[in-house]
């Protein structure tokens, strides 16, 4: 294939040449392709819910897999800064696909072994830490690569095999997600397969899906720069140092803080496999306490808070960016509440939730792909934050349903939240528009924080379904149960809307104008 026509030398700013610029933009495109395949396992909160509710979890500890997913997304700055070099990108990439096939099989391991729910539980939620760590950190690494290895006007047909090919790969993903965990989908009804190697064989089916990605990875052509930037010091950084491992023990104590009274946790097995301890050796055990793990917890986050708040002092300074942030992190409180939305489907629909993860999973992301023409072709005609304001009326709009709607109909509430998702990338959009041109890359490292102060929101959903049910509050003629769902609905809806109001009163249309 020869050089396309259409390109000048004006526009060629990569030193490669154009059919290892074909190869980079193809093996991008496959590896994303690869992580939309794995979405029912990659994407935390419909499928780990669901899982949770099966191994006997409380709501609020159902939630904290995409709690933990979603605060771990902080990690990305830090890897950024532990590994800065160009030259070790694709052993980046590396790494962070190994880490997430390895997570994947641990916990596929664990669901096949004989060990207590508890511990089962443990590790799903580790597993959507070790995703929201290591994920956004590889696509970050993919999206350098091509940044490095193509020039700008050659990036169209692989962002379009991508994000637009690959939302088709999240479907038949979700469509064999329904074949291994039954169901209905659409017209489909499937057995499924016993229980537990449905999920066994499910996470299991993503370790190889990362096997190809390191593979794609190892083979992209990435040019050097003369001189490597070299790492800052630690000063620099000291936020994020104190910040990001004070998220991860902020949810692991609030996991602890959900189990019962004097339970008693025996690692006596796990410290004999590591050989730490013989069979001779008494036992290794701890009791819990709910309440000092629970106020050990809050103390976490705060000085987490205090941390990141410290670390982005320059960028939180500048009175549109503060604005941008503060709805950015109130609408992405919408993004915590997909669990809840699974959990309730045995009393929307009548069935156990896992049966109705894939068929969610696929209205998602089927949503999603034409909802990001429309919003692609608004935010060319109008503004930057109309893009905000319509993603956040999208998620307000699947709040108002699942409300209100049950039966197949309330399916549909899944469709219209997927689009309302793609708040992720026109929050982002209208801060790097904010942005003061020397920030950039300061801000860019910003934005992939912003969902961490959102991410304990998904536990506190959990936790009023619990308190209704614990209660047994009734109202309108709703059990306890629907009556905690549709009120922890209400909430998140109330965050947006929230979110909503102040973009509409502070936000300018045209940040960049009014600064």
């Amino acid at each position: 294939m020869s050089e396309p026509e259409f390109d000048n030398a004006a526009s060629r700013t990569c030193p490669l040449s154009w059919p290892q610029q074909r190869r980079n933009l193809i093996l991008f495109a496959l590896s994303i392709g690869m992580n939309y395949l794995a979405a029912p396992v990659l994407y935390i909160g419909i499928t780990h819910a669901a899982l949770c509710e099966k191994l006997h979890a409380d709501t609020a500890t159902s939630n904290l897999p995409a709690t933990m997913f979603f605060a771990m997304t902080a990690m990305v700055t830090l890897i950024a800064w532990i590994s800065p070099k160009v030259s070790m990108l694709k052993w980046n990439l590396t790494i962070c696909y190994s880490l997430c096939a390895s997570i994947l099989a641990a916990l596929a391991l664990a669901l096949w072994l004989d060990l207590p729910d508890r511990v089962k539980i443990g590790m799903v939620i580790l597993q959507g830490g070790v995703v929201g760590a290591v994920m956004p950190a590889a696509t970050a690494a993919l999206w350098e690569a091509i940044g490095r290895g193509t020039d700008e006007s050659r990036r169209g047909l692989a962002l379009a095999m991508a994000f637009g090919g690959g939302p088709v790969l999240a479907v038949i993903g979700s469509m064999c997600q329904s074949a291994l965990l039954g169901g209905q989908f659409f017209f489909w009804t499937f057995d499924g397969v016993e229980y537990p190697w449905n999920f066994v064989i499910l996470f299991a089916a993503g370790v190889p899906m990362m096997g190809l990605a390191i593979l794609f990875g190892q083979l992209l052509i990435i040019p050097l720069p003369e001189q490597e930037t070299p790492r800052e010091p630690i000063r620099e950084v000291i936020g994020l140092l104190i910040g990001v491992p004070g998220l991860f023990f902020t949810f692991v104590c609030l996991y602890l803080a959900g189990l019962p009274q004097g339970t008693v946790i025996d690692i006596s097995g796990f410290t004999r496999l590591l050989g730490i301890t013989d069979s001779t050796s008494g036992p290794m055990a701890f009791e819990i306490d709910p309440q000092l793990c629970q106020w050990t917890a809050y103390s976490l986050g705060f000085v987490s808070t205090v941390a990141f708040v410290y670390q982005f002092r320059s960028i939180l300074s500048q009175r549109t960016l503060l604005i941008a942030t503060l709805v950015t992190i109130l609408v992405y409180c919408g993004n915590m509440i997909p669990a809840n939305m699974n959990l309730y489907s045995e009393f929307a629909l009548g069935d156990e939730p896992s049966k109705f993860a894939g068929v969610q999973n696929t209205l998602r992301f089927g949503f999603k792909m034409f909802a990001g023409l429309g919003l692609g072709w608004l935010l060319a005609k109008t503004n930057p934050r109309a893009g905000v304001l319509a993603t956040s009326f999208l998620f307000l709009a699947a709040l108002c349903w699942a409300l209100f709607v049950t039966g197949p109909l309330y399916l549909v509430a899944f469709g219209v939240f997927g689009a309302g998702e793609l708040i992720g990338v026109y929050a982002p959009n209208y801060i790097v528009s904010a942005s003061r041109q020397a920030d950039l890359r300061k801000t860019t490292a910003f934005m992939t924080l912003l969902m961490a102060p959102a991410a304990p929101v998904g536990y506190v959903y959990g936790s009023i379904v619990d308190f209704v049910r614990k209660n047994q509050w009734t109202a309108l003629g709703m059990d306890s149960a629907t009556l905690g769902f549709r009120l922890s609905f209400l909430a998140c809806a109330v965050l947006i809307l929230c979110g909503i109001a102040l973009a509409l009163t502070m936000l300018p249309k045209h940040p960049r104008r009014a600064a």
